[in-house]
């Protein structure tokens, strides 16, 4: 049975950047293992990285203070900008016009955060994986291999038991970091309830996806290619904010065995005539119902229902005036909803169906505010998709070196809590590893 100091399970961001720092502050015999030949999650998925300190992360929960993050988000920058195909799509350096969105923004009741901000597209994804790799030199990739339990033994070290095809194999680590992603995240719940490890739900984030013609949205992404708008409703005191926009992108269905989610991303090399973003409702629950896991999936098995198998998408011209939208009249040249062409082939619907009153009424007074900021976007030709649902509600409490209750057992990453994002899971990364090493002098 061979044995690890490190085994990092999990080859997204938060895994590789662990690696990347452990190499860097002279570790060796470290494993990466990943059930997937290439890591899930925003490597392959578009690919936007946000340097701001209020995206992504937060820096209370990691314990670490602005300086800090910055300071780290400049790390995690320079590995990234060598990478080729990786470009700037959004400068902060004297723009009066981000100054003059932030005080219209203001005016209508938003908060309005522009990132300085790099993409490389998901069209490059595998390359960029490909990148991050080369970077690594000591580091044993455990690829197509899959972490079934892990059982820690009398001698202080971990046993994982996994599996690689048909075939069954064991390893020991001193020391494990989990960072599996959103994708591995109930899997690791599952592992941590054996391990005792102490864990409790967190928010969730509820909402749809817009995808109109990319005229009515060009103005403002051309200044700022993922803007960042925050609204605090009216009536419910709640929290909504736009998340992952896309110009010239798609819109694209993803399978979660018993229900589909919708999500968006973009090309390098070839753009649609649209533009899609999220606007998601924050959800947390507390008692009799903590369980925004189950809550998240119940609305999104809601929709698979009614959608036949699908998500559900309606136009704003239906939506408004309170009927579902139909295959005969989706393409309308009457209602003038052949200005936006769907890149989803999503069930035409009514979204209101399986969407709840609360987070439906949220949507939209944010929609309405956000039309004030940006005139255009409730064109009857809009589409909304729904559900868009973000999995990020398991949390692990921590020490600040992200050691977790059982000594030895370290996380990081979107799966466990820790980030939202590519910046963040890359910086909870390098925090966990550099915690690794600091318990391991003491």
């Amino acid at each position: 049975m061979k044995n690890y100091d490190v085994a990092i399970i999990g080859s997204g961001p938060a895994g590789l950047f662990a690696a990347l720092r452990l190499e860097k502050l002279g570790w060796g015999n470290i494993a990466i293992i990943d059930r997937n030949p290439y890591p899930a999650g925003g490597l392959l998925n578009d690919g936007k990285l946000n340097f701001d300190y209020r995206v992504g992360l937060d820096i209370d929960a990691l314990q670490i203070d602005r300086a800090t993050a910055e300071t780290m988000m400049q790390d995690v920058k320079e590995v990234f900008v060598r990478f080729p195909r990786c470009r700037q799509v959004t400068f902060l350096h004297n723009n009066k016009k981000l100054q003059a969105l932030s005080e219209m923004a203001s005016e209508h009741g938003a908060q309005f955060i522009a990132p300085e901000q790099w993409h490389w597209g998901t069209d490059n994804g595998k390359a960029l994986v490909d990148y991050l790799r080369g970077w690594l030199k000591k580091t044993e990739f455990l690829l197509g291999t899959e972490v079934v339990t892990i059982k820690k033994q009398k001698d202080s070290l971990f046993r994982l038991n996994c599996r690689s095809g048909k075939r069954r194999i064991s390893y020991q680590a001193q020391v494990i970091l989990a960072a599996p992603g959103r994708s591995g995240a109930y899997w690791f719940r599952d592992v941590a309830d054996e391990l005792s490890l102490h864990h409790h739900f967190g928010p969730i984030d509820v909402g749809i996806r817009l995808e109109l013609n990319r005229q009515f949205y060009d103005f403002i992404t051309d200044i700022v290619y993922d803007p960042k708008f925050i609204f605090t409703t009216a009536r419910h005191g709640d929290r909504v904010r736009t998340f992952c926009t896309n110009p010239g992108g798609r819109v694209r269905m993803e399978n979660y065995g018993d229900f589909r989610l919708v999500n968006g991303d973009a090309l390098s090399g070839k753009k649609t005539r649209n533009t899609n973003f999220a606007l998601i409702n924050t959800v947390v629950l507390t008692k009799p119902l903590s369980d925004t896991t189950g809550y998240g999936q119940s609305i999104a098995r809601q929709f698979f229902l009614l959608g036949g198998g699908k998500p559900i998408v309606q136009r704003i011209g239906d939506f408004r005036e309170g009927r579902r939208s139909s295959v005969e009249t989706f393409n309308s040249k009457t209602r003038h909803f052949e200005v936006c062409k769907a890149t989803c082939a999503a069930t035409p619907g009514d979204i209101t169906l399986a969407m709840p009153a609360r987070i439906m009424d949220n949507l939209w007074e944010s929609l309405k505010s956000l039309d004030k900021i940006i005139p255009g976007i409730l064109h009857p030709s809009t589409l909304l998709y729904a559900p868009e649902i973000k999995f990020f509600d398991t949390q692990y409490p921590t020490d600040p070196c992200l050691e977790t209750n059982v000594k030895g057992i370290f996380v990081a990453g979107d799966g466990t809590g820790k980030s939202r994002g590519i910046v963040g899971a890359a910086i909870s990364g390098i925090l966990a590893a550099q915690g690794i090493i600091r318990n391991q002098v003491q």
